[in-house]
C-alpha cells in the first residue's frame, strides 16, 4: 500500500490539536506500562491465550472503558480478547 493513500493518518498537526502522541516512545513507554509491568512480576509466567485476555483487559482498563466493557459483556457474553475463529474449522486428530 503506497503512503500516499494513507494522508489522513498522517495528519501530525490534527494529532497534536487533539493531544495525541505522534512518536514512537510514547508507545514503547505503553508497552512497558500496560505488558511488562504485568507479565514480567517476579514468578510470574503465563500461557499466551491467558496473557492476551489480561492484556486485553489491561487495555480496557487504561482506555477509561472499563464500565462499558462489562455492560456489554453482560449483553453479549464474550471474552475481553474474543479472537476465536466464528467459522467452523476442520481439524486433524
Amino acid at each position: 500500500m503506497l503512503l500516499s493513500s494513507r494522508r489522513a493518518q498522517l495528519d501530525y498537526h490534527g494529532a497534536l490539536a487533539n493531544g495525541l502522541p505522534i512518536g514512537s516512545g510514547e508507545i514503547e513507554s505503553a508497552h512497558r506500562y500496560v505488558a511488562q509491568q504485568r507479565l514480567k512480576r517476579p514468578g510470574a509466567w503465563w500461557r499466551v491465550e491467558h496473557a492476551e485476555h489480561m492484556l486485553a483487559l489491561r487495555i480496557v482498563r487504561i482506555n477509561g472503558d472499563w464500565e462499558a466493557y462489562w455492560r456489554n459483556l453482560r449483553r453479549k457474553h464474550v471474552a475481553a480478547n474474543d479472537n476465536t475463529s466464528k467459522t467452523p474449522q476442520n481439524r486433524a486428530a
